[in-house]
């Protein structure tokens, strides 16, 4: 069975990590709500905070966190640009092809 929709009650706590080199007062669900654009947060880059979510977060966590429909919103090519290691960014490039194929027998997924 595919985790389509993020796991009920899942830990945003990774997320509250995430900036543990900065002083931001930023919650996790701020940056969840960020990163799938459903919050404005005027000083970050939506794309840097995705590829800093996609290299710092496990992946089965973030399967739990944002589920597969919504996983896919942070794989894009211009989040993917930031995530520095080479053999990582090309992980989550087949990832995203993975996923995509997965579900497209399943759900309507939007792009």
């Amino acid at each position: 069975m595919m985790n389509i929709d993020p796991k009920p009650g899942a830990s945003l706590s990774p997320l509250e990590n995430l900036f543990w080199d900065h002083h931001f007062s930023l919650t996790g669900k701020d940056l969840y709500e960020f990163v799938l654009g459903r919050k404005e947060i005027p000083f970050l880059d939506r794309d840097q905070v995705k590829a800093r979510v996609l290299m710092t977060v496990g992946w089965y966590r973030l399967i739990d966190i944002f589920g597969l429909v919504d996983l896919i919103s942070l794989l894009t090519d211009e989040a993917l640009k930031w995530v520095w290691v080479d053999e990582l960014r090309e992980q989550y490039v087949l990832a995203r092809e993975t996923i995509k194929r997965a579900l497209s027998k399943t759900v309507s997924i939007p792009g």
